[in-house]
């Protein structure tokens, strides 16, 4: 493509938001304006992994497209390894992929002749391991002629992917993949994402936290109004955390508040799952001889450490 380490220089940041602020119109004559992002700044390094986390609405996807050069900024700026987004657009996405089920590929067109483009503007050719990709779900050269609206979703997200990486980016942005793929093939699309990972600057949004903590070692939080609340990397995000344990409770129905309080540890209640936050082993012991009380309340509890998604929720609830 152009662009090697000798170019981009070796201690450039791969991915840098300088006072970014992006908003949208939300009438035909724009008058009125949405904040989606608020004085956003962060940086990554090559090779790093960062996931951005936060509540709907907070700006995650468009972040994403910023960075990928889809939307321009309002304020302040992106780079991409030096590469401003709002004076170079079309440069920053040429070193980006952007990728999520709502983009939409033309169906009309055969899997072969989708190939061809895509191989065809990016001056690349398929590569053994995007080859082994396409053909883990059953995307081989015996259906080439075959239209894409034959294809499962699954498929097309793993062939959206696979275009992607015939592309060869530098940053790889997947915006909520994970959520759409079956169990086996999330299997094997996990399996190909850690290879990639390997050579390649991630930054992905999944609703799945479980997702985001196994490829990612760097944590961007979102707030509802688009600002950031934090940004580091996941154990030392964990070390900010207060609590040791959390005991995760599935309730036959909601409970009251009054039954939660009585326990005396903080919680937090989502419908019928309540997780209790404790920061030792005799705190579990207490815990559970008050849970054992009200059995017949409860379908099953279960202790764990501290991960990602106990420092999401706690973090949110400080807003």
């Amino acid at each position: 493509m152009g662009y090697n380490r000798a170019i981009l220089g070796d201690n450039m940041k791969a991915v840098k938001a300088i006072n970014l602020t992006k908003r949208f119109g939300t009438s035909i004559r724009k008058k009125r304006k949405i904040v989606a992002l608020r004085n956003i700044n962060f940086e990554i390094d090559e090779r790093e992994h960062l996931a951005i986390m936060g509540p709907s609405p907070s700006g995650k996807t468009t972040l994403l497209k910023v960075i990928a050069g889809i939307y321009l900024p309002d304020e302040g700026d992106v780079e991409v390894y030096g590469i401003s987004v709002r004076k170079k657009a079309k440069k920053v996405r040429r070193l980006t992929c952007y990728i999520s089920p709502q983009i939409q590929l033309n169906k009309k067109l055969t899997i072969g002749e989708t190939l061809r483009f895509f191989t065809k503007i990016s001056g690349n050719k398929i590569v053994r391991d995007v080859r082994e990709l396409l053909e883990s779900v059953g995307i081989t050269e015996k259906i080439s002629d075959k239209r894409i609206e034959i294809l499962s979703d699954a498929q097309v997200t793993v062939l959206k992917l696979a275009l992607g990486l015939i592309k060869k980016p530098k940053v790889l942005l997947l915006d909520n993949i994970f959520g759409t793929l079956e169990p086996r093939v999330r299997e094997i699309f996990s399996t190909a994402m850690e290879e990639i990972c390997e050579s390649t600057t991630l930054v992905m949004v999944d609703q799945e936290l479980k997702v985001l903590d196994k490829f990612c070692e760097k944590i961007l939080l979102l707030s509802r109004d688009g600002s950031m609340i934090t940004i580091g990397s996941v154990e030392n995000l964990l070390e900010t955390y207060p609590y040791k344990y959390d005991i995760e409770v599935k309730c036959q129905r909601i409970l009251p508040s009054s039954i939660l309080d009585s326990m005396g540890y903080p919680y937090q209640k989502i419908g019928s799952l309540i997780r209790f936050y404790l920061s030792s082993e005799k705190e579990i012991l207490d815990l559970t001889s008050k849970l054992l009380k009200i059995k017949h309340l409860i379908v099953s509890f279960q202790v764990s450490g501290i991960d990602a998604e106990d420092v999401y929720y706690w973090l949110i609830s400080k807003e």
